[in-house]
């Protein structure tokens, strides 16, 4: 396989490299953000600042907003999580808040 179809593969969810988790509803980091959550209503700050305060040394910053924004529906879904982003001159903002439970 190419590098090029290897890509391709990868994009469509067929191929993964060794080692990497498959950017799903299931990665490691949704339980992680979970479990951050549990005591807080509100969070903000970059995905940088989200990643130091949950002490995950696994997920890239990029890695975060990616799978943030595709499944932002699903969080938001599964364990009331609403994810908005903003944008200011240099940073992107993350905010976090958890729905109060009925």
């Amino acid at each position: 396989m190419t590098k090029g179809q290897l890509i391709v593969a990868m994009t469509v969810g067929k191929a993964n490299r060794e080692g990497y988790p498959k950017l799903t509803e299931n990665h490691p980091f949704f339980g992680r953000l979970r479990a951050f959550m549990v005591g807080k209503h509100y969070w903000m700050g970059t995905a940088t600042d989200l990643i130091t305060e949950m002490n995950d040394t696994t997920t890239p910053s990029n890695t975060v907003t990616k799978l943030l924004n595709k499944f932002s529906f699903e969080l938001y879904c599964s364990s009331g999580i609403d994810v908005v982003f903003r944008r200011t001159n240099r940073k992107r903002i993350i905010e976090l808040t958890k729905r109060k439970q009925l």
